[in-house]
């Protein structure tokens, strides 16, 4: 039986125990996390076991897998996986280790966006690497009427790294050819986007690619995205996770923006240095929506 405990004084959030995804996924158990996950906007299964290839495997069934456009951080034999951390000597250099040091919402710069980012701990640093996540649904609920109704049909023009940084972020990982530029040109989507299976309003990636809104001025666009985005990263709103050994965070990127906390370079001789999470994100809705009698077919890997 999955316990959802929600976390303790923080804005949202809850841990799942009592799971060992190296077994069978049935349909029951497979809507008791997704319906933990809407509810709480990000879950935490603790203490999992996982293959490459078994976290694959349970990552398709919350959507299509998103081979990351940064083709160059892809995870050798798996792409659609991205190891994020600063274990080898390339992720040492500040840019790449804290690459996602800065608020974003995973793929919002594609016209398909990613639905779901999963990121599963390895190893774990004694100071730093923790993920702040905002509840973009409280966030939205929070504004005045006035606001709710001069923002409710806006369309924002997204770019990766083309938003404003608050000055204690990190620029994003930087795009390394221009076949990568030339896959992810600006896109639109809505400023305020209703969930397509909780039916909520939620602000939507105010942070690193929002750089514009069709037919407003571009002083008046920005300064509103800025206010927005201040706005949705007040402590209020923000829960900070610490990572375990094993713990397996998934958040709701429809209804969430995310930040790493910056890290230090590794120290090779000290295992307290390092951070390592293997990150998957999808598109589209859990299998459980379409097909519930496909997700009773997903059992442990051997």
């Amino acid at each position: 039986m999955v316990e959802v405990i929600p976390i303790q004084n923080a804005a949202h959030g809850a841990n799942l125990c009592g799971i060992d995804l190296n077994k069978t996924i049935t349909p029951s158990l497979m809507k008791s996390l997704t319906d933990a996950l809407y509810e709480h906007r990000v879950i935490i299964i603790k203490d999992q076991k996982l293959t490459k290839a078994r976290y694959l495997e349970f990552g398709r069934l919350w959507g299509t897998p998103i081979p990351h456009v940064l083709d160059h951080m892809r995870m050798p034999g798996y792409p659609e996986l991205l190891a994020v951390g600063n274990t080898e000597e390339k992720d040492n250099s500040s840019d790449i280790r804290n690459g996602a040091a800065l608020w974003h919402t995973d793929q919002s710069y594609e016209r398909q966006p990613a639905s779901a980012t999963m990121l599963y701990s390895i190893l774990v640093p004694s100071i730093g690497g923790q993920t702040k996540l905002a509840d973009m649904s409280a966030a939205y609920d929070a504004l005045d009427d006035k606001t709710k109704e001069k923002i409710d049909s806006l369309e924002v023009a997204h770019l990766y790294g083309a938003g404003k940084l608050l000055d204690d972020e990190f620029k994003a990982n930087p795009l390394k050819t221009r076949d990568q530029v030339n896959r992810i040109p600006s896109c639109y989507h809505p400023l305020v986007l209703r969930h397509p299976v909780t039916g909520r309003k939620s602000l939507y990636a105010t942070g690193q690619s929002s750089f514009a809104i069709r037919g407003m001025e571009e002083t008046e666009a920005r300064e509103l995205l800025w206010k927005l985005k201040l706005h949705a990263i007040q402590d209020r709103f923000v829960y900070s996770h610490s990572y375990e050994v094993g713990d397996l965070a998934i958040f709701d990127t429809l209804s969430t923006m995310h930040s790493a906390v910056p890290i230090e370079k590794a120290n090779a001789n000290d295992a307290r240095t390092k951070r390592l999470l293997w990150r998957i994100s999808v598109r589209g809705l859990p299998l459980i929506y379409k097909n519930p009698g496909k997700v009773s077919k997903t059992n442990a890997s051997n």
